[in-house]
């Protein structure tokens, strides 16, 4: 074949002059596609647990939650509870944006009583003697139209007696 049909010719088609960045472009979207994974892997997006603490007089709490969340993300709350001297009525009192388009899939254990006021959920339990533990899980799922930072803040109380308080936020992401 002596000719090439019209419009093809060597130089553009068969040697590919005028396309050398072509290659670039290629790569650099690549790039791109695979950074995601890689910043998952760094907690960028969320889901690895941090923990918070704060002992007071007659005890501590510790929380631990994920600071950054997805939506429709399914995620796991802890809160440890460690009395130093007897604790008669402890209750894990839970601010607003633990539930502020989430929905609370499982409490364990069971709190002996629950109750809200001002959009707080208080979580009552048995008695706590001097170097008891109560640990509770709870797990959440973030409902997908939640976006941006809620406060999600944790105190503990004798009764009425405040103890310790943890103050901290969760940011969902979309």
């Amino acid at each position: 074949m002596d000719q090439l049909p019209p419009g093809l010719s060597v130089e553009r088609h068969a040697l590919l002059e005028g396309r050398e960045r072509h290659p670039w472009h290629r790569r650099a979207l690549m790039t791109l596609v695979a950074l995601i994974p890689l910043l998952a892997l760094f907690n960028v997006f969320g889901q690895a647990p941090s923990t918070d603490a704060r002992a007071g007089a007659e005890g501590r709490m510790s929380v631990q939650a994920p600071e950054r969340v997805r939506g429709g993300l399914m995620f796991q709350a802890r809160f440890d509870v460690v009395a130093t001297t007897d604790i008669k009525a402890p209750q894990i009192v839970l601010g607003p944006g633990w539930w502020e388009q989430m929905t609370e899939n499982s409490v364990n254990p069971q709190p002996t009583a629950s109750s809200t006021s001002n959009g707080r959920v208080t979580l009552s339990y048995g008695r706590l003697n001097a170097g008891q533990k109560l640990t509770v899980w709870i797990e959440f799922q973030v409902n997908p139209a939640n976006l941006g930072p809620q406060e999600t803040n944790a105190l503990l109380t004798d009764g009425d007696k405040p103890i310790a308080q943890i103050n901290r936020s969760v940011t969902v992401l979309p």
